[in-house]
């Protein structure tokens, strides 16, 4: 890293997906008003986990550099865990283990997400924080600091740090109470150089140590808000969410105030994505995706370029979902995402009302309606948590 700072198979489940319609569905998140800034962070709230870089679950979209002092690289620098989420019901937070390190052999674990950029553009991070009371950076006893940052920075084209920005988090007042009393920080507007391409934020722990007792710290909740530089595109329609049958069509279109000579570039879950199989539209305005199936399932959004900057869209889901009759949900999605199962009593729903909120594990999972007086007397649906 260049840096300025350094069982699905058991006869039971066989039994029910046999006798049960399966609903695969991503739920609608707000799109919100045309002109609204959105988060340009890919799983800002740290909820979709996957395995890797670390020997345990990170945040998915994120990267994660594990280092200590003398001994090298090392896999268990982080890990994602429930019992440190902030907004999202059944969700995670980043737990960091300056246990892992040790007086003399230290651990830095740098936490990030890297972005294009533009000169001139505008960047503000904010994310949730918390320590416990024997934190070695709440000490001031070793050499070098132990220290947490929230940092914005801006590299160029060879991947060098050319500006750095960061908030010292105990310095600006970090609880000690463990991640219960996670607080939100922001730190300050920071604008691109000349020369940048990249935008890289996030947390960083440096020079950890173990101490004794309750020591860790913990993050959540990110949010970067932009503004693109004078002349850059300015979005006036969002894309919107879609629901589509499995092997329908679905279309996600996003409007700018100037489209002359501007480009697009659409991506899924925060990967450029190419025209191909069943993707069409992935460098113009309108991205066609047919024949949808549950691979498809997830987050879309676009970055649109001119010769004065680029600027991304708000996400916006695809959905598929066939609705069930009978007391199972078998839900196919990404694992670590959160989903909430509605039930209604009627095929034209006025009002669905909430059975339970479930965080999948596996993929396909079930869910089992067990207060539903008999089958065939409630119709189902599966909705994402944003």
């Amino acid at each position: 890293m260049n840096t300025a700072l350094r069982n699905s198979d058991s006869p039971l489940f066989v039994l029910f997906r046999k006798a049960f319609q399966e609903v695969m569905a991503i739920g609608l998140l707000a799109s919100g008003s045309a002109l609204c800034q959105a988060n340009d962070l890919v799983n800002g709230n740290l909820d979709s986990i996957a395995i890797g870089p670390q020997n345990n679950a990170t945040p998915a979209g994120w990267s994660v550099d594990a280092s200590r002092s003398l001994s090298g690289p090392h896999m268990d620098g982080c890990s994602s865990e429930p019992w440190c989420n902030v907004l999202d019901e059944g969700g995670s937070g980043l737990f960091f283990k300056p246990f892992q390190g040790a007086v003399g052999d230290e651990i830095s674990v740098f936490f990030y997400q890297d972005l294009p950029a533009a000169p001139g553009a505008k960047y503000t991070l904010s994310g949730y924080a918390a320590g416990e009371a024997n934190f070695c950076a709440f000490s001031n006893t070793n050499t070098p600091q132990p220290t947490v940052l929230f940092a914005v920075e801006f590299l160029d084209s060879a991947n060098q740090v050319i500006s750095s920005n960061t908030l010292d988090l105990v310095a600006a007042g970090l609880p000690d109470s463990g991640s219960g009393s996670m607080t939100l920080f922001t730190l300050p507007e920071a604008t691109a150089p000349a020369n940048t391409v990249t935008v890289r934020v996030g947390a960083y722990m440096l020079n950890a140590y173990s101490t004794t007792g309750s020591q860790s710290f913990f993050v959540d909740a990110f949010e970067l808000v932009s503004q693109a530089p004078p002349g850059a595109p300015t979005i006036t329609q969002q894309p919107e969410n879609t629901t589509v049958s499995s092997g329908g069509t679905a279309r996600f279109s996003v409007g700018i105030s100037s489209p002359t000579a501007a480009t697009y570039q659409w991506q899924f879950q925060g990967t450029n994505i190419s025209d191909g199989g069943n993707i069409s539209g992935a460098t113009t305005s309108t991205l066609s995706v047919a024949n949808a199936s549950a691979s498809d399932v997830g987050r879309y959004r676009v970055r649109v370029t001119n010769a004065g900057g680029s600027v991304v869209s708000g996400e916006a889901t695809l959905a598929l979902t066939d609705i069930s009759f009978y007391p199972v949900v078998i839900i196919t999605g990404k694992i670590g995402d959160t989903y909430r199962v509605d039930y209604t009593p009627t095929v034209e729903p006025t009002a669905w009302v909430p059975l339970s909120t479930n965080q999948l594990t596996t993929s396909p999972q079930m869910v089992i309606d067990a207060s539903s007086p008999r089958s065939q007397t409630r119709f189902y649906r599966a909705v994402l948590l944003p």
